[in-house]
């Protein structure tokens, strides 16, 4: 299991600007169209730089500047997090985080008392660094974006007499010199606008991860006056030509804001108790050095992560009380799984003075001429204003999807082919006898595993590609009719059948126990219930098909065109410039009449969109290329480190993530493995499989 965490220190008296970004694009083409734009004698004036290809064309160049807000502990993160992965990782766009709360100064204005002139002051020098760093990052324009707009610069002749004279026969060699004799022209200057639209385009994402504290902070917009703000200070700068847009977080579900809670405390007791042990590690060695330097024996012992203290638990919120509501919330949770009725109820009037003083988008017509979002628990219902364009569009659909209850992905390859017996690409083989015994094995360790979430029956699905290798791997996993009823009782159905002394827990193959409990039985909104019916054709109970197979042909392997069914030593023989480009560019590298990593990317869109929208685990059963993408997304890793992940056979990639912990992976070995697999695909029974997971 890996797990990504990053605890954040104290804040300091001087604002700190925490800008995290996406990543600009190094590129705006594939690195194998380079030697497609070089002069040649039959075209000594090649395109500079082509068409925008899928996932390389970025937002069309504009700008745009996203304010997410709302009230305290309504996710706001979150949003912020996932919408700049989507964009950055399905758009090619180059995404900026800008935390209000990492540029505050001093302690933050208390919300029982009025600012006074110091604090008005600070809030004012706040807000002006955060507008030059925001500037400074619209207004950059990096190397890609100069090569974007490679087009319109063009070279002129200085002696235009000189090419008119060469003979035909000396063609070439003329080329050449023409190309020499050219000083570089400027057909539409860089700080023209007709050139903003050439880059990626560029996205601020402005959000802030301390709402209590950062109230009354001009960008954290809680106000009609501090949006009002926001929109001119944006708009007003022509040379920006940036489009505000306007994120309102709206959380009125009870239950919704409990499950919040309980997972950002959650969060922050393990980020703390991390930081706790890690101090008493680096102390107990250091006393041990010390120790042993006077040669003094000490006895080691583990470190014991104690409770969050104030100090290292969350801020104060500028409640002005002193009270520490997130470490008594934390100490609570060291007895039970649920937080004190009498703290949540504490909280919610502690939020409840902010809500007294918010002001939410106003829909009366006084900011009608703004743009906006108004999601409301989570996509339950969208209200949007003047959203036209086309990034408008595709932010106010993902948005509608997300949600920031726990996610859990099952990725798994296919079983081995008789294709990746003989090593070739692509094609439509059926499954190597090794493939077929991993498929009895997923069909074995499936129940157990996935029905089950943490001992509570859990509604689960199932996505395969149109190819047979999926088809014919997942096709031995049981589908049980289950009353829908069974999913809302208080214990499900029944504990999970009994195993052996031999077999290890469902969810931990390494013997520990996963960083967070879960229960995923909330009924997707997506998906109306089927019905069985009596013996009289009335409709009774609603019921479940677990893992009822959906097939996608968007999660079909890589198409490799001209090189289909052939070994890569084939290629390298038949197609030795192509072979050469893979290796240099296998991310953009298209094969001859084929795909490329990129072309994935489009086709995956629209599923990622579902698959986010999804509240109940998901087996995806599909191919290398398109599995280490979705790895790659999920995970959080750069897309252009997607070809060089590592997705094994017979192996399942467990990631869970949510709206406030990283997201974490399990793999889970099957077999058969490698080192008991013969080179014609038939299993050596006689060879035991290190580190195989039990069924």
């Amino acid at each position: 299991r890996t797990s990504k965490t990053s605890p954040t220190g104290p804040r300091s008296m001087e604002p700190r600007p925490r800008v995290e970004s996406s990543g600009a694009l190094n590129d705006v083409y594939v690195k194998s169209q380079e030697h497609l734009l070089r002069p040649t004698s039959e075209n000594p004036l090649p395109t500079s730089v082509p068409p925008p290809s899928a996932g390389m064309a970025g937002l069309i160049g504009v700008r745009h500047v996203l304010i997410v807000i709302g009230l305290p502990e309504r996710g706001k993160c979150f949003i912020a997090q996932r919408l700049s992965k989507y964009l950055y990782f399905f758009h090619g766009a180059e995404v900026k985080l800008f935390d209000v709360a990492e540029y505050m100064g001093c302690q933050p204005v208390d919300i029982g008392h009025a600012a006074q002139p110091q604090d008005e002051c600070r809030i004012e020098a706040s807000a002006n660094t955060l507008t030059r760093d925001l500037k400074l990052f619209l207004n950059s324009s990096g190397e890609a974006a100069r090569r974007a707009g490679g087009n319109m610069t063009v070279p002129v002749p200085r002696n235009c007499q000189t090419a008119q004279a060469r003979a035909a026969e000396r063609a070439m060699a003329a080329a050449r010199e023409e190309i020499q004799n050219t000083e570089q022209h400027l057909l539409v200057d860089e700080a023209d606008r007709r050139r903003k639209n050439v880059d990626s385009g560029k996205v601020a994402i402005i959000f802030t991860s301390d709402g209590m504290g950062s109230f009354y902070e001009k960008w954290a917009c809680t106000s009609k006056e501090r949006r009002r703000w926001a929109a001119e200070t944006i708009q007003s700068d022509k040379r920006l030509g940036a489009k505000v847009i306007f994120i309102e977080v709206i959380v009125n579900s009870a239950k919704l804001m409990e499950q919040n809670l309980l997972s950002k405390i959650r969060h922050e007791r393990r980020l703390s108790r991390g930081a706790e042990a890690r101090e008493s590690r680096d102390s107990r060695q250091s006393r041990e050095g010390e120790e042993n330097a006077r040669g003094i024996a000490v006895p080691s012992s583990p470190a014991t992560p104690g409770r969050p203290t104030r100090a290292s638990s969350s801020r104060n919120h500028g409640y002005g009380s002193g009270y520490d509501w997130s470490a008594a919330a934390a100490e609570a949770l060291e007895e039970s799984d649920d937080i004190p009725p009498r703290l949540v109820r504490e909280f919610h009037a502690r939020v409840n003075r902010f809500a007294r003083v918010y002001v939410s988008l106003q829909e009366d017509g006084s900011e009608d001429d703004l743009s906006y979002i108004k999601l409301i628990n989570y996509g339950d219902k969208v209200v949007t204003n003047r959203m036209h364009g086309y990034l408008r569009m595709r932010i106010a659909q993902f948005l509608s999807v997300i949600h920031p209850t726990p996610h859990v992905i099952y990725l798994s390859r296919h079983g081995q082919s008789e294709y990746n017996v003989l090593g070739k690409l692509g094609g439509n083989p059926p499954l190597s006898p090794a493939g077929q015994e991993y498929a009895r094995r997923l069909a074995q360790w499936v129940p157990r595993h996935i029905f089950y979430q943490h001992g509570v029956l859990t509604k689960c699905r199932l996505w395969t590609s149109s190819l047979q290798r999926t088809i014919l791997t997942a096709t031995h996993i049981p589908h049980p009719i289950v009353p829908a009823s069974s999913f809302d009782s208080p214990d499900g159905i029944s504990s999970p059948p009994r195993r052996g002394s031999h077999e290890t827990d469902a969810a931990t193959p390494s013997g520990g126990t996963p960083s967070h409990r879960f229960r995923s039985r909330q009924r997707s909104r997506q998906l109306p219930p089927r019905y069985l019916q009596g013996d009289e054709g009335v409709l009774n109970e609603p019921v479940w098909e677990q893992m009822s197979p959906r097939v996608y042909r968007n999660l079909d392997e890589i198409f490799a065109g001209e090189c289909e069914g052939m070994t890569y030593e084939e290629i390298q023989h038949s197609f030795p410039s192509e072979a050469k480009m893979r290796a240099t560019d296998k991310i953009g590298f298209r094969y001859p009449r084929g795909e490329s990593y990129l072309d994935i990317l489009a086709r995956l869109d629209p599923l990622v969109h579902e698959l986010e929208s999804y509240h109940e685990p998901l087996l995806l059963v599909s191919h290398q290329a398109v599995l280490r993408l979705l790895y790659s997304y999920l995970m959080g890793k750069p897309r252009h480190q997607a070809p060089k992940v590592e997705i094994p056979l017979h192996t399942v990639i467990r990631i869970t993530y949510d709206g406030w912990n990283p997201p974490y992976e399990e793999r889970f070995v099957l077999g058969p493995t490698a080192k008991g697999i013969r080179n014609d695909g038939t299993i050596d029974e006689g060879v035991l499989e290190d580190g195989q997971t039990n069924l």
